[in-house]
């Protein structure tokens, strides 16, 4: 939804052309894969013409990284509102930690990162975009949030043991057969703050 004031008319409609387009692409990219997916593609699944699509995005690696932004703000909100203005703590932290993992295995971060480790690698462009724009700002939020407590450069260890923690146990789960148990996310959290030795805590 968008919701801006002080806008022409024009400028309205021309902001809700572009959000359609990313939400097109977007789901085009995530069930197509970025190879697959091409601008045509996308021109023709939004309607109009393909200079309506050009005029907004210059490419598709463009197009791309907006997608990616859309898929961020989502997720860093949904973080953001267990981490921003908190203190650092163990039960702020355990909040934080399942949030992450919570958000981490919702059905569009699991496809987009599987976009990204199947086709990174043919694409560079794919994982740069999404390492950039999503776990980068997503680590700065973490070691702010321990900076509250630890100097900085101990707060920068902390966020590595806990995002390759966090994300080790998102593999994990993705990889194993059988479904999530009741509480697995939970005793998950808690065995890694019971292991983590807190430096003055």
């Amino acid at each position: 939804m968008i919701e801006k004031t002080g806008l022409s008319k024009r400028e309205i409609n021309k902001a809700r052309k572009r959000a359609d387009i990313v939400r097109v692409a977007s789901g085009m990219f995530l069930e197509q894969g970025y190879a697959t997916t091409t601008m045509s593609g996308i021109a023709d699944a939004v309607g109009g013409s393909k200079a309506t699509l050009w005029a907004h995005f210059a490419s598709k690696e463009e197009l791309f990284a907006a997608v990616v932004d859309l898929h961020v703000e989502i997720f860093a909100r949904d973080v953001d509102e267990v981490l921003t203005g908190q203190s650092f703590s163990r039960a702020a932290l355990r909040r934080a930690c399942l949030r992450f993992v919570d958000c981490l295995l919702r059905e569009n971060s699991v496809l987009l990162y599987r976009l990204v480790t199947s086709e990174g690698e043919r694409y560079p462009e794919v994982k740069e975009t999404f390492y950039t724009r999503g776990p980068v700002k997503l680590r700065c939020a973490i070691t702010d949030f321990f900076a509250t407590r630890f100097d900085r450069e101990e707060a920068v260890r902390l966020t590595q043991i806990t995002v390759a923690a966090v994300t080790g146990y998102r593999s994990d789960v993705l990889l194993r057969p059988e479904p999530v148990r009741p509480g697995q996310h939970e005793d998950f959290v808690d065995t890694l703050l019971a292991h983590i030795a807190w430096p003055d805590a």
